[in-house]
């Protein structure tokens, strides 16, 4: 039976494992954040000087209907959603839509008396690197020859995300220098060595830390070094972002995923 709650780590459904598991509830929680401020001179109010967030809990809780006499049946379906939960992964909920949650910690409730047949165990799931859920699929912009360098991205979600691209050189000789600002945010790269037909991705991790690479085919080599200046990654916030890629002819892709708190 499908039940109306499903959660999935890694693509596998936590009800797929045994028939017996029923989802009483789950919550995909918010992100932690920790405001810092500093008391303004003079009078009442305080000031803002940092904003961060931190981390992200979520968590199901599941009952086991199996009878309560059949403890060694109740184990081992306990042990099944264990294993699962703690393979880590991209977590989903039905009730998020096309959204996911990098994880990176797990809490799993002690099993305490298996013959309590109510019992329901409660999975806590804990993202640092990148505490907000995130669309899983990417909002991307083209960037065509004839668009010279310039184009325009509407990043989706309710805070900050960093941007991707792959760039394609298309000048017909190598480019060594190159300039990339999508929104604020502007990388510099010098001795490239961006040969004609090559491309530049700009990518991230699971965990968000920032990939720079060049390709042509199957053959790959770090161009993480090659950047030289400008921002530490391409923050963009939500709406409309400018992008301007200012180096020889190219073709582009930029994309991005919606962060949600």
């Amino acid at each position: 039976m499908k039940l109306s709650r499903r959660a999935a780590m890694g693509g596998t459904q936590l009800d797929s494992l045994d028939t017996s598991i029923v989802i009483r509830s789950m919550e995909p929680g918010a992100p932690r954040e920790n405001i810092q401020t500093v008391s303004l001179m003079g009078g009442s109010g305080q000031r803002i000087t940092n904003r961060h967030y931190e981390s992200i809990e979520a968590s199901v809780s599941f009952a086991i209907n199996i009878p309560k006499k059949k403890l060694a049946e109740r184990r081992a379906v306990f042990d099944k959603v264990s294993a699962w939960a703690l393979g880590g992964g991209w977590l989903t909920m039905n009730c998020m839509g096309n959204r996911r949650l990098w994880v990176e910690a797990v809490t799993i409730q002690d099993s305490g008396d298996l013959g309590d047949w109510n019992k329901e165990f409660m999975i806590t799931f804990f993202g640092y690197a990148v505490p907000f859920w995130q669309d899983s699929t990417a909002t991307t912009a083209e960037i065509g020859a004839e668009d010279e360098g310039a184009g325009t991205i509407t990043v989706p979600g309710m805070a900050e995300t960093v941007c991707g691209a792959e760039i394609t050189n298309i000048s017909g000789s190598t480019i060594n220098t190159m300039t990339v600002t999508v929104g604020e945010s502007v990388f510099s790269f010098t001795n490239l060595g961006l040969a004609d037909e090559e491309k530049l991705e700009i990518t991230h991790n699971e965990k968000g830390i920032l990939i720079i690479r060049i390709y042509t085919g199957a053959v790959v080599r770090n161009a993480l070094d090659k950047r030289t200046g400008g921002s530490d990654d391409l923050y963009v916030k939500p709406g409309s972002n400018a992008i301007t890629i200012t180096s020889g002819d190219v073709e582009a892709t930029v994309s991005c995923f919606g962060r949600y708190v």
